[in-house]
């Protein structure tokens, strides 16, 4: 199946900056988090659940903030904040983004720990990494990532049924892969 990353390729997760338009590549697993009302989830949407069974499933709420802001508490976290108090370069209000985040699967790249860059001599390598449905450009094109994996509508909701616990995403170059592991 056709997919998209980062607009600037695919880079090892421990040589990669947050905010620099690569995806991570790496083996991770599917990611789970707690949001700010103590859901925990592993998939979230703007959209009904399509029949996710390898992780918990959260309906977008008006005040879902995911915090990508390096040096910032927020980092790696979903927050609640109102759309004007989401407020960082990177962090993604996510009412607001319907079509990309119709479905998306957290890919659980730099989750735990999380390394945010608040720490001394810290660097912040991923936030908000997830497998998510296409962009689109003004002609039809599917656009790249910021660092996300970005797949088609149909092949995005086939995939997240047929995920399983225990599932990993294998993200770059398959020589790459099978000599990092």
């Amino acid at each position: 199946m056709p997919a998209r990353v980062g607009r600037n390729g695919v880079r090892p997760l421990e040589l990669r900056r947050s905010g620099d338009g690569t995806t991570p590549a790496g083996v991770f697993p599917l990611g789970r988090m707690t949001a700010w009302d103590g859901q925990a989830f592993s998939v979230f949407g703007n959209s009904p659940d399509p029949g996710v069974v390898a992780g918990p499933y959260r309906a977008v709420r008006a005040g879902d903030c995911f915090g990508a802001t390096p040096n910032h508490p927020d980092y790696g976290h979903l927050v609640f904040r109102t759309a004007a108090n989401c407020p960082g370069p990177n962090d993604e209000y996510l009412p607001a983004i319907t079509g990309a985040y119709e479905h998306a699967a957290l890919i659980g790249a730099n989750m735990e720990p999380n390394v945010s860059g608040d720490a001394p001599g810290e660097v912040p390598y991923a936030s908000a990494i997830f497998l998510h449905r296409f962009s689109y450009d003004a002609s039809g094109g599917t656009k790249p990532t910021s660092g996300c994996v970005s797949i088609g509508h149909s092949d995005l909701v086939n995939v997240l049924r047929a995920l399983r616990p225990g599932v990993q995403f294998a993200i770059g170059d398959t020589n790459w892969l099978l000599g990092a592991a």
